[in-house]
């Protein structure tokens, strides 16, 4: 009977041992988890700043698609890009650097 009682305690030793690795493994998988989807939603958030400025430039490009080739936009891009000016008006330009 001796040989029996020396097995009993080794298999509840191992056992405590393996649970406890267990839970250890089991915890650092956790953490592990944890740090990915902190990183994750962190590269989220970064992705729909993106996706909000990119509808913002379409919405301002589909304005100027709309616009292109009516007389108001004809007239901002002469005055804009080749400085044109109807005759009767009259450019100020301040030279003194101060605002």
């Amino acid at each position: 009977m001796k040989a029996k009682e020396h097995k009993e305690p080794k298999k509840g030793l191992l056992l405590k041992i393996a649970a406890v690795a267990l839970g250890i493994y089991l915890l650092y998988s956790l953490i592990s988890m944890q740090a990915q989807i902190s990183e994750k939603s962190s590269e989220l958030d970064l992705k729909k700043q993106e996706y909000n400025e990119t509808l913002i430039r379409n919405e301002e490009l589909q304005k100027t698609l709309d616009s292109y080739g009516t007389d108001e936009f004809i007239e901002e891009q002469a005055r804009e890009k080749l400085g044109y000016a109807y005759p009767d008006e009259h450019f100020y330009i301040d030279v003194s650097g101060t605002d």
